[in-house]
C-alpha cells in the first residue's frame, strides 16, 4: 500500500462522513425517515444500494476461494437465488410496498389476528433476525475484512493486549474497530439515507476495482499462452473446475445442483431483510419492482465473472495457498499498481462499511419498531424512538464484535444460517397467497426448522470429500413444509377472520388462495394480471441465466455455449419487453 492508496481510502471515509452530516437533520425527524428514508428512494438508488450491500467484503473472498477449491459450478449455491429474487420482483415487490410497513416483521401485525402468539412471534423474530442473524453476518464480513487487511497491507497479527470476551487485540482488530466506529457514526447521524447514498459510491468503486483486477489478470494469463490454456496447465488442475455445471450422473454433485435449483431459492422468494427494507423505502410500487429487477441483474449477471476469473486464476499464481479465502486479497496485492490498489482496497473497505451500516440500521429497525415501540414504550416522541435506535446500533456492533472472535470460516457460517431458516420458506411464501396461513403456521415452521436443521448437522455431517449441505436443505424444507400444512389445516377451521378480511381489502392479492375471502366480501373477480407476471418472471429467469452463463462460455472460449445462450437471451428479452410494461402498469 502506497501513500496514494491510503489517500484514496481516506477520501472515501471522509466522503461517507460528509454524507452522514448532510442527511443528519432529515433522518432525525422520525423512524420513517430514519429506517425507510421517508419512502422517497427512486428505483435506481434503492436497487443499487441492495447491490452494494450484497457486495460485502466477504463476498469476493469466499466466492474466489470457493471457485478455487470446488470449481465454477460451486456458484450454484447462490446462482440458484436468481429464481427466488425474480419471483420476489414479480409476485412480492408490489405487495411489500403496498403494506406501508416500516419493517418486514411489522407485516405480522397486519396479516394475523392480535394475540399473545402473534406478539410472541413478532418479538422472537425481531430478536432472532435483528440481533442473532444480523450480528453473525456482521461478524462474517469482519472476518473477511481481517483476511484482506492482513494479506494486502501486511499488518501484523501479534497481540497488543488482551480483553476478556474479545480475546487478543491486534493491529488488524484496531483497524476493523476504526472502520466500524466510522460506519457507526455516519449511520447514527443519517439513518438509511446515509446507508443508501454511501452505497452509490461504494458500488462505483467496487465495480471499477473488481473489473480492473479481473481484466489485468485475464490479460496476463492470455499473454502466457491463453487464459484457459494457462489455467489448464496449472498444478493439479481438474478440468471440471471450468464447467459451470456439475458432471451429471448419479452422484452428490448432481443431487446438490438439482436441489438448489428446485428448492434452494425458496427462502429468498418472498424477500427478506435489507431487500425488503429497501423495497419499503421506494417511492412507489413501480419503483419497488424496478429496484429489485435492477438488483437481480447487477448482483448475478454483472458481478459474477470478475470474482470467478480472479479465483480460478489464483491456481496459477498461488498453487499452494493454505487458506483458499486468502486468494482474492493475494491477487490484489500481486497485480494492482499504486492508485488502482487504493481504489480496490477502498472499495473493499467501503463494502465492509456498507454491509455494517446496513445491518446496524436494519437490525435497529426491528428492535425499535417491533419490540420497543409496540410493547415497551408506546406513544413516545418521534425523536425518542430515533435516539433509542441509535443506542441499538451500538449494541449490535458490540455483540457482533464478540461473535467475530468465535468464527473461523465464512462459507460454513453462511450454510449453517441457510439451513436454520430454510424450513420457514413455505410459510413465508404461502402467507401472501393462501388465506388459511395463520400465526401458528409460521411458529410451527420456525420451530421445526431450527430443530430439524440442527439435528441434520448431527445425523448427516459433512465428510472430507462429501458436502451434504443441499441434502440437509431439501430434508428440512420438505419436512417443515409438511409440518406447516398440517398445522395450518388444523388451526384454521374457524373460517375467515376479521383481520384476514381487512388484510385482503388492503392488499387485493390475486390467485385462488383468496377466492373464499373474495366471495365472502362480495368483491369482483381477479384482473388476470398474474398471467403477465408469470410470463415476465419465467422469461426473466431464462434471460438472466442465459446472460450469466453466456458470459462464462465467452470467457472460456465455448462458442457453442455462447450461441445457445445468445438465442435464449434474445427470445427471453422479447417476452420481457412485451410483458414488463403491463406488469408495471398492473394491466391484464
Amino acid at each position: 500500500m502506497s501513500f496514494l492508496d491510503w489517500v484514496i481510502v481516506a477520501a472515501y471515509v471522509a466522503c461517507a462522513f460528509g454524507i452522514g452530516l448532510a442527511f443528519a437533520r432529515r433522518a432525525g425527524k422520525n423512524t420513517s425517515e430514519f429506517f425507510v428514508a421517508g419512502r422517497s428512494l427512486p428505483w435506481y438508488v434503492a436497487g443499487t444500494s441492495m447491490v452494494a450491500t450484497t457486495f460485502s467484503s466477504d463476498t469476493p473472498v469466499f466466492i474466489a476461494g470457493m471457485v478455487r477449491e470446488d470449481g465454477v459450478y460451486a456458484n450454484w449455491i447462490w446462482w440458484s437465488w436468481i429464481i427466488g429474487f425474480l419471483v420476489t420482483v414479480f409476485f412480492f415487490a408490489r405487495l411489500w410496498r403496498r403494506t406501508g410497513a416500516v419493517t418486514e416483521i411489522e407485516f405480522l401485525s397486519l396479516r394475523y389476528d392480535q394475540s399473545r402468539a402473534a406478539s410472541g412471534l413478532r418479538i422472537f423474530k425481531a430478536v432472532f433476525d435483528g440481533m442473532f442473524v444480523n450480528c453473525v453476518v456482521v461478524a462474517t464480513v469482519s472476518l473477511a475484512m481481517s483476511k484482506i487487511i492482513v494479506v494486502i497491507t501486511g499488518i501484523g497479527q501479534d497481540a497488543i493486549f488482551h480483553i476478556p470476551l474479545l480475546g487478543d487485540v491486534t493491529p488488524v482488530s484496531l483497524v476493523l474497530a476504526g472502520l466500524g466506529v466510522a460506519a457507526l457514526i455516519y449511520t447514527i447521524l443519517s439513518g438509511l439515507y446515509g446507508v443508501v447514498y454511501t452505497d452509490l459510491i461504494q458500488f462505483v468503486l467496487a465495480m471499477i476495482g473488481s473489473f480492473v483486477l479481473a481484466i489485468i489478470v485475464f490479460m496476463d494469463l492470455d499473454s502466457q499462452g491463453g487464459f484457459v490454456q494457462t489455467i489448464q496447465h496449472s498444478v493439479d488442475f481438474d478440468p471440471g473446475k471450468l464447467d459451470p455445471f456439475p458432471d451429471f450422473g448419479w452422484n452428490l454433485n448432481t443431487a446438490t445442483f438439482a436441489i438448489l435449483v428446485t428448492v434452494g431459492w425458496w427462502i429468498h422468494a418472498p424477500g427478506t431483510g435489507y431487500v425488503v427494507q429497501r423495497t419499503l423505502a421506494t417511492r412507489s410500487e413501480k419503483d419497488a419492482v424496478l429496484a429489485l429487477y435492477w438488483y437481480a441483474f447487477c448482483h448475478f449477471v454483472l458481478r459474477t465473472w470478475p470474482w470467478v476469473v480472479v479465483g480460478i486464476a489464483s491456481l496459477v499464481y498461488f498453487p499452494a495457498l493454505a487458506d483458499a479465502e486468502h486468494a482474492y486479497p493475494a491477487m490484489i496485492k500481486q497485480f494492482l499498481p499504486a492508485g488502482l490498489k487504493g481504489v480496490m482496497v477502498a472499495s473493499l473497505l467501503a463494502a465492509f462499511m456498507s454491509t455494517l451500516d446496513t445491518h446496524m440500521n436494519w437490525g435497529a429497525s426491528y428492535l425499535v419498531n417491533d419490540i420497543y415501540r409496540p410493547f415497551l414504550a408506546r406513544n413516545k416522541s418521534a425523536n425518542h424512538y430515533v435516539r433509542v435506535a441509535r443506542v441499538c446500533m451500538l449494541l449490535i456492533v458490540v455483540i457482533a464484535t464478540v461473535i467475530t472472535t468465535m468464527l473461523t470460516g465464512i462459507l460454513d457460517t453462511v450454510k449453517y444460517l441457510t439451513i436454520m431458516v430454510s424450513g420457514t420458506a413455505f410459510a413465508l411464501i404461502a402467507r401472501w397467497y393462501w388465506w388459511r396461513i395463520n400465526v401458528w403456521s409460521e411458529i410451527s415452521s420456525m420451530i421445526s426448522s431450527m430443530i430439524i436443521g440442527n439435528l441434520l448437522f448431527l445425523l448427516l455431517p459433512d465428510t472430507s470429500d462429501q458436502d451434504f449441505f443441499a441434502v440437509r436443505l431439501l430434508i428440512n424444507v420438505v419436512a417443515c413444509t409438511g409440518v406447516c400444512v398440517l398445522v395450518t389445516l388444523a388451526t384454521s377451521r374457524s373460517g375467515v377472520t376479521a383481520q384476514c378480511r381487512n388484510f385482503y381489502r388492503r392488499m387485493r392479492i390475486e390467485g385462488p388462495g383468496w377466492q373464499r375471502v373474495r366471495r365472502e366480501l362480495g368483491l369482483g373477480g381477479q384482473t388476470g394480471s398474474l398471467r403477465n407476471n408469470l410470463a415476465a418472471c419465467i422469461a426473466s429467469i431464462i434471460g438472466m441465466y442465459a446472460l450469466l452463463l453466456g458470459a462464462g462460455y465467452l470467457l472460456f472460449g465455448n462458442s457453442a455455449g455462447v450461441t445457445v445462450c445468445a438465442i435464449l437471451a434474445v427470445g427471453a428479452g422479447w417476452v420481457v419487453k412485451a410483458t414488463l410494461p403491463r406488469v408495471l402498469a398492473g394491466e391484464k
